[in-house]
């Protein structure tokens, strides 16, 4: 998906009246603009989950969500390398 997501439609689906929540996570820098990636709309889904359903402060979220991309970024390397030494080993 290249298109971006409107805040507000990722707050309704997100079942979300007031998001007292979301003015927190400003407040710490996060989620600024009224339009989001689909990239961010899914970390958006998260915070709200980590903060409404686990008690997460957003100073907490903004490392929890730092910590997350390095995670996935990660997974994503070791998938390529997997693939590369399996195209390898399958040239033999």
């Amino acid at each position: 998906m290249t298109g971006r997501i409107r805040i507000d439609e990722v707050l309704r689906f997100l079942d979300t009246e007031t998001a007292a929540w979301l003015d927190e996570l400003r407040r710490e820098g996060l989620f600024l603009d009224d339009e989001l990636t689909a990239r961010d709309a899914e970390e958006l889904r998260v915070a709200a989950t980590w903060v409404r359903e686990l008690g997460v402060n957003p100073a907490g979220v903004d490392v929890a969500l730092q910590l997350r991309r390095r995670l996935l970024c990660l997974e994503d390397r070791m998938r390529r390398l997997l693939r590369e030494l399996a195209q390898e080993g399958s040239g033999r």
